[in-house]
């Protein structure tokens, strides 16, 4: 082989196989798969109620309506929830927590979710708070993702 041939196989072999990853990208990762379709540890219900009038109640005892502080405190009662749920270890469940809170005015509420559900592996448990100012309404899913 000749010196220009080798040259130009490797230039041709290395164009755009190996590329560097910017600091910018980042490595996706893939998994084999385990062909495990019932999970390890079930969403228990009655745990995950447990843990929303907990943290609900310590949350929200004292706290009044106000229309600047209430988007925050939603949010952050939802990470709160979000992450003791998470420390239970309920493996390959999506976990999805949605919070509502309004200002108290001799109103009814209605709401209504809609979701395409596995009635073996999917579950939810709610809880609903009021007090003199608020009430609040918090929804946690656990969808099973296979």
């Amino acid at each position: 082989m000749s010196k220009e041939y080798k040259r130009f196989s490797f230039r041709m072999s290395g164009f755009g196989l190996n590329r560097r990853i910017s600091n910018k990208q980042k490595m996706v990762r893939t998994y084999q798969p385990t062909y495990q379709l019932n999970p390890r540890k079930r969403f228990n219900i009655e745990n995950v109620e447990k843990i929303l009038k907990r943290i609900v109640n310590s949350e929200l005892a004292d706290v009044e309506y106000s229309e600047k502080l209430i988007p925050d405190l939603c949010i952050s009662l939802a990470e709160n929830i979000r992450t003791a749920i998470k420390e239970e270890n309920y493996d390959r469940y999506r976990i999805i927590v949605a919070v509502t809170i309004g200002q108290r005015r001799q109103q009814s509420v209605h709401m209504f979710h809609s979701f395409l559900w596995d009635h073996e592996r999917d579950a939810f448990a709610s809880h609903n708070f009021e007090n003199c100012h608020i009430y609040a309404n918090v929804v946690v899913y656990g969808v099973y993702f296979d």
